[in-house]
């Protein structure tokens, strides 16, 4: 049976993964686009697959109509927003993720970020590559109120490493684990209260298509004065005219974004602001990451297809 790999991370720091599914029969075929494919791109690659390990591609109803083969989508991560979940229930074909693979990873970037809007490093950095000694005038991480919208594993890394900041936590999630609350002493807290309180609002919730963006020009007015934002979510839960907008004004003191899935993706604006950090898509991008999420997703194949008799 056919695997086809899509993302272009796994299996390159270890064969392990790789290694797993040919010991299982499998015939491994990777990216050779070495980039996220397009639709037509992809519709010929999946075409005879009998199981994917997605990556960022769109996996929607016109590439799944020619994937015949398909019996799963092996999500190479968690994000299922770019799968067709629908189609997929219609035709039973099953759909796994790589649970808790890159919560670290990602928790450990957010605050990489809070800590380089606040300070302002990749600014100075710049400026002394290109401009000489000039330095500027950043804001404290510690003792700050964080707001974390989306209290799940990643939501929970961020609250336990910002802890250590002595900042004062508040968080909003539909469902809430009440001993961890107690543990790392967090305010349960609605959307509106984190936007009116918190001076670090970080977003680690899916994204809604039919919704309008949950951070946008009325929620942004609600925020306080020189706010931080970062995103390591999904590009769709903000308006970028709108943070542009504040960020221009004075109202945030700076954003720090890592949600796009591609360059094109990238309000080009941004390449020219002194508030903003913006990276390409690289939070879970590290070694133990990259080899938690290509084993867990080998595994899942390999667990799916033989209890189905593939």
């Amino acid at each position: 049976m056919k695997v086809l790999v899509t993302s272009n991370s796994f299996g390159r720091f270890s064969n392990q993964a790789k290694e797993l599914l040919e010991e299982n029969g499998f015939e491994v075929v990777l990216n050779k686009y070495k980039r996220i494919m397009n639709r037509e791109e992809f519709i010929g690659e999946i075409a005879d697959a009998d199981a994917v390990i997605l990556g960022t591609e769109i996996l929607d109803e016109a590439v799944l109509e020619k994937a015949q083969k398909l019996k799963l989508v092996s999500r190479y991560g968690v994000g299922i927003d770019n799968i067709d979940t629908s189609y997929l229930e219609k035709n039973d074909i099953g759909l796994t993720v790589t649970k808790n693979s890159n919560n670290e990873a990602v928790a450990d970037y957010t605050v990489a970020l809070m800590l380089d809007v606040c300070r302002g490093i990749s600014y100075a950095d710049r400026m002394l590559r290109t401009e000489g000694w000039k330095k500027k005038e950043g804001i404290d991480l510690c003792n700050k109120k964080v707001g974390i919208i989306g209290l799940g594993a990643i939501g929970k890394e961020v609250a336990k490493r910002v802890k250590g900041f002595n900042c004062e936590i508040l968080a909003f999630d539909l469902f809430y684990d009440e001993d961890f609350c107690t543990q790392y002493d967090i305010k349960k807290a609605s959307i509106e209260e984190i936007l009116k309180e918190a001076e670090v609002i970080t977003l680690h919730i899916p994204a809604d298509p039919s919704s309008q963006p949950l951070i946008n020009q009325e929620s942004i007015k609600q925020m306080k004065n020189n706010a931080v934002l970062i995103n390591t979510a999904r590009l769709q839960l903000v308006d970028d005219k709108a943070i542009k907008e504040a960020l221009n004004a004075g109202k945030l003191f700076g954003y720090g974004v890592d949600a796009q899935l591609s360059v094109e993706d990238i309000d080009a604006d941004y390449y020219t602001m002194d508030n903003v950090t913006v990276t390409p898509h690289n939070a879970a991008v590290t070694v133990e990451a990259s080899n938690k999420m290509s084993y867990i997703s080998a595994k899942n194949v390999v667990n799916y297809l033989k209890n189905q008799g593939g």
